[in-house]
């Protein structure tokens, strides 16, 4: 009878003693799904609306991430539309949203670079 620390773990079948940290940690979270909040670490379908939200498709990295949010602030600043209170609100909705899609892609990417 085998022991459960003779593996085979994570992609490569290594044993559990061969397995790096960070190896460690993704076949933890494979096992146990990620118990991590919804707000910490989004799920890809989450992702993939943020980066559309953003104007980005998948595969788009951090500089990509940092520009367009930089792009979209510009054109959408609620200062701009100061005389007309409707447009105000909905420019700083929009910013708002563009802001919580761009901090929730940091800790995304912080998160795959940890």
């Amino acid at each position: 009878m085998s022991r459960l620390s003779d593996g085979p773990f994570g992609p490569s079948g290594k044993k559990l003693a061969e397995l790096t940290d960070q190896e460690l940690l993704e076949e933890r979270r494979r096992r146990h799904g990620d118990d991590e909040p919804e707000q910490r670490r989004p799920g890809w379908a989450r992702v993939k609306q943020y980066l559309a939200n953003l104007e980005l498709s998948p595969g788009a990295t951090l500089s990509d991430v940092e520009r367009a949010y930089e792009r979209l602030l510009e054109r959408y600043r609620p200062e701009r539309h100061a005389e007309d209170p409707e447009r105000h609100r909905a420019a700083q909705e929009l910013t708002d949203s563009l802001t919580r899609a761009y901090r929730a892609l940091r800790r995304h990417f912080d998160d795959a670079e940890g």
